[in-house]
């Protein structure tokens, strides 16, 4: 694929992000809100669907990579050397958007969300007396929230075969707060870190993810409406209750993927969203 115009790179990410937080964030994976929208609990629908939540989560804080020596997609950039953990995930790449925005002009309140989303995953907190029974090592275990996101949904998904990097990360983690083990007994842990990361830390802050993913959403339709709103043409009436339509064509896309997702987008923005603003009281975000 040529070299993709930086506008048809936003389009194509702020496409990727709202289908992915509409794949997780839906009355399929959660339960409806009914009438409370603020300081409220966004319950799963079930355990199988807070699992698909957990991998559809890992899959958007995964890092964007190439395969072998081939270039990044799309021409997109590799993040930086960066230590901190968001850097590697969709959202580095949200945030660029924000910085030189194409598509719209004011990505302030995206630019907003973002940031208080990506330091909410970078913040290392600590889960006192994590047991590990089946190596019989009890831990007060610091811990990125990003690390047992991530942790929770490759084991949501794989089975050990598939689980080195996540054996070896924890042997790391733990490694860090003087706990040695060697990697057998990492691969004996992992079930017990399911129990731990999945089935209790992520089901207590699955509200708190969602409505972080839910503002999000909200602020690329904020950010994109007006320019879907301008740029609309009607081609000819079909009835009285609905157009035919397209969108202006930016010159600057030319790419046929990019501009499909362009378009995409703008459309997208038109619709009424799949799940309705909200608030998380904060009984669910003062531990961890």
């Amino acid at each position: 694929m040529k070299t993709l115009t930086p506008l048809e790179q936003e389009a194509i990410v702020l496409s990727a992000v709202a289908g992915m937080v509409d794949d997780m964030v839906n009355q399929v994976i959660f339960c409806s809100l009914g009438e409370k929208k603020t300081d409220t609990n966004l319950l799963p629908q079930s355990a199988d669907t807070l699992r698909q939540f957990a991998i559809l989560l890992r899959d958007f804080l995964s890092p964007v990579k190439s395969l072998g020596k081939n270039p990044m997609p799309f021409g997109l950039p590799k993040p930086s050397d960066s230590d901190r953990a968001s850097d590697h995930t969709t959202l580095f790449y949200l945030a660029r958007v924000c910085e030189n925005p194409l598509i719209g002009t004011d990505p302030t309140f995206l630019a907003e969300q973002v940031r208080q989303f990506r330091d909410w995953l970078d913040t290392t907190i600590t889960v006192p007396k994590v047991w590990l029974s089946r190596i019989g090592v009890e831990v007060d275990l610091e811990i990125k929230r990003i690390d047992f996101i991530r942790i929770g949904g490759d084991l949501g998904k794989h089975n050990f075969l598939r689980l080195g990097g996540q054996a070896a990360k924890l042997k790391s983690i733990l490694g860090k707060q003087g706990v040695e083990i060697d990697e057998s007994q990492a691969y004996s842990a992992l079930p017990d870190c399911w129990d731990w990361f999945h089935t209790h830390l992520l089901a207590y802050h699955a509200s708190t993810i969602a409505e972080f993913l839910n503002n999000i959403r909200y602020a690329i339709r904020l950010y994109v409406e007006p320019t879907a709103q301008a740029t609309y043409q009607v081609n000819y009436k079909i009835d009285e209750y609905a157009d035919a339509y397209t969108f202006e064509r930016p010159a600057e896309i030319t790419n046929s993927f990019g501009w499909e997702q362009y378009y995409g987008l703008l459309d997208w923005s038109r619709r009424k969203p799949n799940f309705p603003p909200f608030t998380v009281t904060r009984f669910l975000k003062d531990q961890f």
